[in-house]
This record gives C-alpha cells, structure tokens and sequence, in this order.
C-alpha cells in the first residue's frame, strides 16, 4: 500500500486534535484543506467534525497495537511477526517466563515509529520488574535481537526485565541491538546476570552499527568481583558503510564530540561488573549514573585496537556528572579505563574512605597504550597483524605507527588522543592505508582527551592518581592528555594558560594560552561555566570553541517525535 496518503491524513489529524485543544471557540475554513499538494487532496464539503472523525477512524485503522498472549517466547515472537510498518506498539503482559530459545524482531523499514513495552512502570527506575523474562538460552547468541531498519525509526524497548537462568554465557549481550537506528531509547528496565545458575561470564546489553539513542532510568546488576559488562557499544556491522565491521569508516569519520551521533547511557544505575565496554569504532555517551562498584573491573572502559584481531578500538567517549562509588572494602584500578580515542571527563565525584583498608579507585583516569608491551594482548606481526607500537619491545616495530621515535613507535595508532585520520581497507594480511595503498600510519589528527572539575578523592593508605599513565614514553602530558590544574597536578598549581585546563567564568579566561605541538594542534583548555563550553588553545593565544555537551535530558526521553504544529488562522464556516 502507497504510504504517502496514510502519512498526509495522519499528521493533519495530530493538527486538527491540537487545534481542537487550543481553538475551541474559533472557527476553520475548510478551504485550507482544498487541492493540497501532498496526496492531492479531495476538496471537502462536509462539516469539519465530520472530517475530524472520519479522519480518526482512518487512522486508528491503519495504526496496529498488538498484544502478545503471554510472555513466553512463542507467543513474544508470535506478536513481534505480526509487525508491519503501522505498527505503533506491542505490550507483552506481566509474567515471569523462562526462554530456552531466541526471539528476533526485525523492524520494517517503513515503520517510523514502534515501541516494545513491558508491563513495568514507566515512571520507576528499573520497571519494577513486572515482565520477566528468564535466559535458558542454550546459546552464546543473544536470548533477544532487535533490529531496526531505518536510520530514523523511532525505537523504544521499556518495561523488561531480563535475568539469567541455566542459559549460556552471553558476551554479545542478553538483549542486542543492530542496525542504523538513530533513534532508539531503552528505558525502565532492569538487567541481572547475578540470577545465572551455574555463574556464567556474561554481558547484558549490546549495541552494533549505527544505532544512536539513549539508554536511561534502568538498572544493571553483575555478580559482585565480576568483569560483566552491562553496556557494549561496537560501531560493527554496515556502520558508515564499512564492510568488514571492524570500525575503519567510524576512524575515518569527523570525532563530533558535543553531538547527538553517540549512544547515550544516562541516568541508570550500575551495580559491579565493567559499566561498559566499547570497540569497533564504537562511540558513546556516561552521563549522570550512579555506579556502586566493585574491584577488578573498571567502572567505565575502552577496548584498544589490537586487543582483538583485526577490530579497531573504541572511537570517542564523554564522560560527565556520575556518581563512582565503590563498595566497602573494594580498592578498584581506576574509574574510567582508558586506552583508546579521545574525549572528554570532567565533573564526576569519585569519594574515598578508610574502610576495609581503603575504599575507591586507585585512578581516576588510567591511560594505556596497550600495543607498547605484551602486559594485557599478544600482538601479531604485519602484516598479519598490527603488531607492536615500537622498535625498543620487540625489535620491529610496525608501518602503522606514526614512528616519530622509532624506539617508541610515538605516536601509536588508536592511542588515547588519536582522532579522526584516513581510511584503512581490508582485512589481514592485505590490510593497507587507502590514500596510500600500502601499510602507513594513517595521519590521525592529535586530538588530546582532557579532563576538568573532577571531585576526586584519593584512596587512604593506598597510591592515589587524578590521571595515571601506564605507558609514560608513548602518552605525554600537556600534548596527549590535559587535566585540571590542582593539587592532584603537580604539572600546574593554578590555572595560567601554560599546561593543564582550567575552568571557571569566562571573563577569567587567561588572555594568552600555549597551543599543542608545533603550534597547530589542540593545547590547553578551559572550561567556561558560564557558557557551558569548553575552550581550547588553537593556535597560540587563539580560545577556539572545542565542546558543548548535547541537550541534556536527551530528547528521546521527552517523548518518541515530536507531533506536528497545530494549524494557525483556521476558521469554521459550517454548513
């Protein structure tokens, strides 16, 4: 069936019903509604409350709401088969039910606007836990796939709750979402892999491709002393086009910091096991989550290129206003991992206690070019492989570091404050650099990460950093990385201009500032409270406008699109 017609008819409706709120005492010339260009129009002669609800039954027909008969996988994949591109909603009813199978959902592509509730509350963080559903999914795959077709979809899953039961290990997460959705939103839904019996290594909730959105008001619970991840962001699959799915075009792609092109993890909260992980080009968004943590695992992470075959690392990151707590007793490594991309940390609370010998994290940041050494991942010569960042650990080095020292291999490809750079092809061994078709560092632009108005609080009795550095000849303050200037600096007391960021009114902005290097590079920062931005030093003694965060409650929050404008000068001549 031809949908323009049906799109047309739908969005006069939405404006006839809020005109109808907002113009009571008015009246409308039904001659506005004459010869109109889309759908041509009929012209109407009738009286306009008959057109209003002729108008709705139409729409109501084609609009679908399904409601699956239980919860139990059958009848879930049962609704979810019934789903065509008017679908607006499907309800799966309350219930605890256990899945030994899988259940999919691929989205039409011409649905613009689909939503999968659970019977939990919307206004509850977490759901409630009203829908269960149970994973005895014999399988590493996903006990739930969800794919929408169309990069604007409205998507929304809410109201579920997934636990573990006698399923397999899920490192692809419980719940995975694929395609090039821009608008997705997961909320008011709890994931627990604590339930899992026997305990299984696990991840909860996966997003591949291009999908963009928010994840907000839900709950994420791991098994205490756990390295489960809840939230895995991988720019894998047809993201920006890239055929292997490794994240090669997400490197080649402009940062974008401050934009609405990151999966947003915001307002949840987030007990034990890693808060996340991120590969493949992947991009996302920590923003105001509470984290009750414990050790190993870091709080928030990266995945770094060549910790997995030929998949590149985590792209970019913001990371802003959460809560990192950790559990009596618990000395954690760091707060946010990081050895891959670039992006921004600033004013999250990190407190600290004397209990159990010293509760918190040992870093607030922890900086890591991991293909320097072996300590974590093994590296595979070129060119089957990316090999080792410098000549001094293995006595080659490899063509796919800028080499600047040999030695070193400075700077490292992917390293935390690599940007965007050029397009890499192929898969090994004929992986190349496709503005040179040979194996070269592909010029990423140095797009150092910085850090700001952290309330961090060092561990009692234990060794305590703002920023650490596990590398020290391959990631350099003041070039690499730039943070707040402070105690916890011991490069810059007060901010000046020189080294570090510095943050306050803008009108106590340092009127002179020291560029990267060579002059032409990102420098030194200031965050201006007043203008929520972040300035840096671009070139010598020039503030340039570098990041201002993205609207926050994300708009997908306040609703799944946004309705029409009412009609405006209407008026009723009843016949």
């Amino acid at each position: 069936m031809d949908t323009a017609p049906r799109v047309f008819w739908a969005n006069y409706v939405m404006n006839l019903r809020a005109w109808t709120l907002t113009n009571r005492e008015g009246s409308m010339d039904l001659s506005d509604f004459e010869n109109t260009d889309e759908a041509s129009a009929p012209t109407m002669t009738i009286k306009w409350l008959s057109f209003l609800l002729l108008l709705c039954a139409f729409v109501s027909a084609e609009a679908q709401t399904i409601n699956a008969a239980s919860c139990n996988a059958s009848d879930v994949q049962a609704a979810f088969s019934q789903v065509t591109a008017s679908t607006t909603t499907v309800n799966i009813p309350a219930g605890t039910c256990n899945w030994t199978t899988q259940v999919t959902l691929t989205v039409p592509s011409g649905s613009s606007n689909l939503s999968i509730l659970g019977a939990g509350d919307l206004n509850t963080q977490g759901g409630g836990d009203a829908t269960i559903i149970v994973d005895s999914y014999a399988s590493n795959n996903p006990v739930m796939t969800v794919t929408p077709a169309s990069s604007s979809t409205l998507f929304r899953l809410a109201g579920l709750t997934f636990q573990g039961g006698s399923g397999s290990a899920k490192w692809n997460g419980m719940v995975q979402f694929a395609g090039l959705s821009q608008n997705v939103r997961l909320d008011h839904s709890h994931f627990d892999s604590t339930t899992y019996s026997p305990a299984v290594a696990s991840s909860l909730l996966q997003f591949n491709g291009c999908i963009y959105g928010v994840v907000d008001h839900s709950i994420f619970d791991n098994p205490a002393g756990s390295v489960n991840n809840s939230v895995r962001a991988y720019n894998a699959g047809s993201c920006n086009g890239d055929p292997l799915g490794d994240g090669d075009q997400s490197w080649a792609t402009p940062t974008g910091l401050g934009s609405a092109n990151f999966l947003f993890v915001e307002n949840n909260t987030l007990n034990s096991g890693a808060g996340n992980d991120c590969t493949q080009g992947g991009r996302y968004v920590w923003r105001y989550n509470t984290m009750n943590m414990t050790s190993p695992a870091p709080s928030v992470q990266t995945h770094p290129t060549g910790g997995g075959q030929r998949e590149r690392g985590c792209r970019a990151w913001e990371i802003y206003n959460n809560q990192f707590n950790a559990v009596s007793g618990n000395y954690i490594s760091s707060a946010f991992w990081l050895s891959s991309g670039t992006g921004v940390v600033w004013n999250n609370t990190a407190p600290s206690s004397p209990a159990g010998g010293g509760t918190g994290y040992a870093s607030l940041v922890s900086i890591h070019s991991m293909r320097r050494n072996n300590s974590t991942y093994n590296q595979t010569a070129v060119p089957n492989g990316w090999g080792y960042c410098g000549a001094s650990f293995d006595g080659t080095g490899s063509n796919w570091d800028q080499n600047s020292n040999v030695s070193t291999g400075y700077r490292c490809m992917d390293q935390p404050g690599q940007g965007v750079g050029q397009l890499l092809a192929n898969n090994f061994p004929n992986t190349i650099n496709s503005s040179t078709g040979t194996i070269a560092w592909p010029n990423e632009a140095l797009e150092p990460v910085y850090e700001w108005m952290d309330s961090y609080s060092p561990v009692p009795n234990n060794p305590s950093y703002l920023v650490s550095v596990a590398q020290a000849d391959a990631e350099f303050n003041n070039a690499d990385f730039y943070y707040q200037c402070g105690s916890l600096n011991s490069s810059c007391g007060s901010f000046t201009g020189t080294s570090g960021t510095g943050s306050g009114l803008l009108s106590a902005r340092p009127a002179t500032c020291t560029a990267g290097p060579g002059g032409n590079t990102p420098g030194v920062a200031y965050w201006a409270s007043d203008q929520n931005t972040l300035y840096v030093c671009n070139p010598t003694n020039t503030w340039t406008s570098y990041y201002t965060p993205y609207t926050y409650p994300h708009p997908l929050t306040q609703g799944q699109g946004q309705p029409p404008a009412p009609p405006t000068n209407l008026q009723a001549n009843v016949d």
